[in-house]
Formats: structure tokens, C-alpha cells, sequence
């Protein structure tokens, strides 16, 4: 049954809980590695607790031979997520040392979207829900101008909802875009970016899809959604004149 949050919702839960393919980061609380495997992980957090180490140290504090190392250090070194420097010794030849680099730290437990959702429920315990509302509406007023300047050089409505799915998608939303007939689109998003405060916040939701009805001046409701357990959110977009070709 499709879901249209026209309405705009009053009350917050209790409890904490966003082709034409146009990619994408929230806060994660895997052990790092846990995908690329147990040895890169140990590594990972080696190089976590440590200033730096060398491919020696590394094997003697993992119980691994060092050319055992070197290729999980290559690999991450490809991926991005760390960083290698020569280092002069007092005695002997430079050592190369390892240490992370900021990619990496979303690989390690962090506890963002908690906290922004704490310090949320507090301002509704200390001030009230007018203004965590302000809050949302003001952070709907900056995604509206974002999208606006993606979407100012668009002439036709085809444009517009490319321009706006590619928007979103660099927002970290995965979004995509098709139309599915005469003046009528879906926008797909496979990612919320802030998906445990939307929980939480139904305003997060409600201001998205208005800022979607203003920015196409078109008719947008939702047909799945993330938080009532869809995998993805999906807007069905008619436009109010599909005769019109282009804006003018």
C-alpha cells in the first residue's frame, strides 16, 4: 500500500531505532574489517592503537610472518585507508611505517546518530517539539538550496528529476530515477543517510518529501519507505502538466 506522508507528523518515537543511477556514508558499528577479514582487521586495530608501525612490528605483535603483512598492508593501501611514510633510524636503513588514514575511522564502532538523537530528545525534555521542528525545517531549508542550484540549469522536467536524483545521490542516498510513463517518474533512494534519527523523527521524512514537491513544482508522494521496513524509499512523481516538454 503506498505510503503518502502528507501530513505533517506531531509527536517523535520514544524510542531511537534518507537508472539514472545519479553513493554514501552513515555511521556503522562493525568491527572494522569485519568484510575484508580477520588478519586485516587485526591489523586495523594494530594500527589504531599504535603511532605508526612498521611491517616487522606488526607481524611480531600479530604472530605473522612480515611478508604475510606487506600484502594485507598493499591491499589497504589501495583501498585508501592507510598511509605509509619512510622513516630515518639512528641505526640502519629507513624504515617504512604505516599508520591510518581518515577513511579508515568509518570502519570503527562510532556512536553518531545516538548522540545526535540523545541531544535531540533532550531539547524536547528541556524546550519542547516546536523547537526540534525548527530544527529539521531549517536543515530541509540548506538540502532545498543544495538541490536548487542542481536543478537551476535543468530545461525540460526530464532534467529537473535527473538533476535532483543526482543530487540526492551525492548526498550519500543512492539514488536513481526512471519514468515509468507519460509525465510520471520514480525516485528511488537505496540509502538513508540519517536512517536512525528518521526513525526516530518523522520530520526528517516529512520535509523531504515536501522539499521534493517544491523544488519540481509537481505532484510527489511516497510509495515505500525505509522506516516502515521497505528497503528502499520510493517517490512517484507526476508532473502537473506532462504537455509541457520543457520549463521555461
Amino acid at each position: 500500500m503506498p505510503i503518502d506522508d502528507g501530513l505533517k507528523p506531531q509527536q517523535q518515537a520514544s524510542e531511537p531505532h534518507s537508472s539514472g543511477r545519479a553513493s554514501s556514508r552513515s555511521s556503522r558499528s562493525n568491527q572494522p574489517g569485519q568484510q575484508r577479514g580477520k588478519t586485516r582487521n587485526d591489523v586495523l586495530q594494530a594500527l589504531k592503537r599504535a603511532d605508526g608501525l612498521t611491517a616487522d612490528q606488526l607481524a611480531t605483535q600479530l604472530g605473522l610472518t612480515t611478508m604475510a603483512v606487506r600484502k594485507h598492508l598493499a591491499a589497504l593501501e589501495r583501498d585508501n585507508l592507510i598511509s605509509s611514510t619512510l622513516e630515518r633510524r639512528p641505526v640502519g636503513r629507513p624504515a617504512r611505517v604505516y599508520g591510518l588514514l581518515p577513511a579508515s575511522e568509518d570502519l570503527f564502532p562510532n556512536e553518531y546518530d545516538s548522540i545526535v538523537v540523545e541531544f535531540l530528545s533532550d531539547l524536547i525534555s528541556l524546550d519542547g517539539p516546536d523547537k526540534v521542528d525548527l530544527l529539521f525545517n531549517r536543515r530541509a531549508e540548506r538540502t532545498f538550496e543544495y538541490l536548487e542550484a542542481r536543478v537551476a540549469g535543468a530545461r525540460s522536467f526530464d532534467e529537473r528529476v535527473a538533476a535532483l536524483a543526482s543530487g540526492m545521490d551525492e548526498l550519500g542516498y543512492l539514488a536513481s530515477w526512471e519514468q515509468t510513463g507519460p509525465g510520471e517518474y520514480a525516485l528511488s533512494q537505496y540509502n538513508c543517510a540519517i536512517q536512525r534519527i528518521a526513525t526516530t523523527f518523522p520530520q526528517a521524512c516529512f520535509y523531504e518529501l515536501e522539499t521534493y514537491r517544491r523544488l519540481l513544482d509537481a505532484e510527489v508522494h511516497r510509495s515505500c519507505h525505509m522506516v516502515a521496513g521497505d528497503h528502499m524509499c520510493c517517490y512517484v512523481i507526476r508532473q502537473r502538466d506532462p504537455s509541457i516538454a520543457a520549463i521555461t
